[in-house]
């Protein structure tokens, strides 16, 4: 399908060609090309493939240089997008341009919703995370110019499509080396999902690294690895392999953890488990605890990507670094540098190593580096069958508890919600005065946090303190001078103790210094007390779920997950661009 020379007019062809060769009439064509609604998915795909081909749009005089760099992520919460933000932003603002920002969900594909906005406001460049585009997708931007580039794709672009990755299969080979010359000989893999290109690759890498060393990975019985997956040559994966070593699993805390109780379920137990990224490695840490494992003494784990959360972890987590933001950096220097070769506007200062002009895409993949840190160690002798017996009293203990127990079981939810009242500030002062006594010399932060700690928010009247201890395991250090002081001890869990007021009216959390929920506490409260909109709709989700009634305080908390987790990947965001 192309335009006869005849259609043309002078060097371009006329509206009236393009719609009489796409049947369709001029007012249909004027709405692809403006990116209005109103045209039917394969005709506007039609349009399109012909606007490209024709060269219409480039030729047409375009509405003004671009002032944004647009930005299509996964999920704004999650630590892997917050790098690759940081590295757009800075680039896009090093160049003079504003950033804008898409979260699309886990499916990994822009709809019309996106593709009519994105239209409408030209952006100079985009830069996708993950995400695929259609083919009619992609000839839409070509036709109004607007170059794109994807970081770390799930599948294979077509090869016009400008792609920037990391060494994944060597960074998978790295994990698995590591741990070879550590002397283990027993060693488990958590996959990523497989219709991800960079899961795969790192599979390939761990199952290389096994190849060389005489070993083999098999999948387990209960998940399989799909058929059609690919595997290098020399690294069979047998189907009816007496010994699990290998699971696929989403990348996600929960699945990280599920995946390693399967793993940790055999006999022999694995000495080592190499994870598809750092969400499942500390899922792996969250089951070595329960399980009551030692790491690096009876497990050692090896993460990837290196994201913020890994070296806050207890302990801090040996991974393959994969340079996010770098990345991020280049696929912007990239679109940036094709903007330029348009002679759009201000990207033409865009350096040399942007790589990738306007006709020439390329594929770029940034060097995995391998970070040693305290989740890995040569096997210990802590590998038997049975997991050591911890003492759970209140005495001093190392390492920490490894289950949840909530004294006094369950608790319904008998309070609602009251107007802000300025005496939470004073009575958080006075709690905060009177534990600082009972701790002593101890090093301690104590901050207030929770809805109370949010001037002009509606609260349940229970006031939420967090106070931060140079080691929680050291109960005798600030737990029983608390209890001294007449609080009662409410919950212990690892990493976590809850202490509260008699009356129940005031809650102590005990983490930590290094603790991500302290973090995330401030994180939220700072937001809430700085952006009305999420204020407000944080008041109001709580009003909602208080409308019915709740036989567990917990699950009450558990039902304001989700919205609280959009807050924080917007106060996460916030956190990262200008002003």
């Amino acid at each position: 399908m192309s335009i006869d020379p005849a259609e043309r007019s002078g060097s371009r062809p006329t509206l009236e060609a393009i719609a009489r060769r796409a049947s369709v009439s001029p007012a249909t064509v004027s709405k692809v090309l403006n990116g209005r609604p109103g045209v039917s998915g394969p005709t506007r795909e039609r349009v399109e493939h012909l606007l490209a081909a024709s060269g219409y749009a480039q030729r047409d005089t375009p509405p003004g240089p671009g002032s944004l760099v647009e930005l299509v992520v996964e999920d704004l919460s999650s630590e892997w997008s917050i790098e690759i933000v940081r590295g757009v932003e800075a680039v896009a603002r090093e160049h003079g341009y504003a950033l804008s920002l898409s979260a699309l969900g886990p499916d990994h594909a822009v709809g019309e919703d996106w593709i009519t906005g994105v239209l409408h406001r030209r952006p100079a460049a985009i830069v996708l995370q993950f995400s695929a585009l259609t083919a009619g997708r992609r000839d839409q931007l070509r036709a109004r110019g607007i170059p794109f580039t994807v970081v770390d794709p799930v599948g294979d672009p077509p090869a016009d499509v400008p792609v920037v990755g990391a060494t994944n299969t060597a960074g998978g080979a790295a994990a698995t080396q590591h741990l070879l010359d550590l002397g283990h000989t027993h060693i488990a893999a958590i996959a990523g999902p497989l219709d991800m290109a960079c899961a795969v690759d790192r599979l390939v890498g761990h199952r290389a690294a096994l190849a060389a060393a005489g070993r083999e990975a098999r999948p387990t019985a209960a998940t399989p690895v799909p058929s059609g997956t690919p595997v290098p040559s020399g690294t069979p994966v047998p189907s009816d392999a007496p010994e699990p070593s290998v699971v696929v699993a989403r990348f996600s805390r929960e699945d990280g953890e599920r995946a390693a109780r399967e793993l940790l379920a055999a006999d022999p137990r694995p000495t080592a488990i190499v994870t598809g990224n750092d969400l499942q490695a500390l899922g792996v840490l969250d089951a070595a605890r329960s399980l009551g494992l030692r790491v690096p003494e009876d497990l050692s784990v090896v993460g990837f990507d290196d994201v913020a959360p890994a070296r806050w972890a207890r302990p801090a987590l040996t991974t393959i670094r994969q340079p996010l933001q770098e990345m991020a950096e280049r696929a912007t220097r990239m679109a940036l540098r094709q903007h330029a070769g348009a002679g759009a506007g201000p990207g033409a200062g865009v350096d040399e190593h942007a790589g990738g002009a306007p006709d020439e895409p390329v594929r770029v993949e940034l060097a995995t580096t391998l970070v040693v840190r305290d989740s890995t160690a040569a096997p210990g002798v802590g590998t038997g069958d049975e997991p050591p017996v911890r003492d759970h009293g209140l005495a001093d203990e190392r390492p920490d508890v490894t289950t949840v127990e909530i004294i006094g079981g369950p608790e319904a939810l008998r309070v609602g919600l009251h107007e802000y009242d300025p005496a939470w500030t004073v009575t958080f002062t006075e709690h905060r005065d009177r534990i600082l006594r009972a701790v002593g010399p101890l090093d301690v932060r104590v901050e207030h946090i929770g809805s109370t700690s949010v001037p002009g928010l509606a609260a349940k009247p229970i006031v939420d303190l967090v106070v931060v201890v140079p080691d929680v395991t050291d109960e005798s250090a600030y737990l029983e001078p608390l209890l001294g002081a007449g609080y009662e001890l409410r919950v212990r869990e690892p990493g976590h103790r809850l202490v509260r007021t008699p009356e129940r009216d005031v809650h102590v959390h005990v983490y930590e210094r290094g603790a991500t929920a302290v973090e995330d506490y401030l994180l939220l409260r700072d937001r809430l007390r700085s952006d009305p909109d999420d204020r407000a709709l944080y008041e109001q989700t709580k009003r909602q779920l208080l409308s019915g009634t709740w036989d567990d305080m917990n699950d009450y908390a558990d039902a304001k997950t989700d919205v609280i987790r959009a807050v924080m990947g917007r106060a996460r965001a916030a956190a990262v661009l200008p002003g």
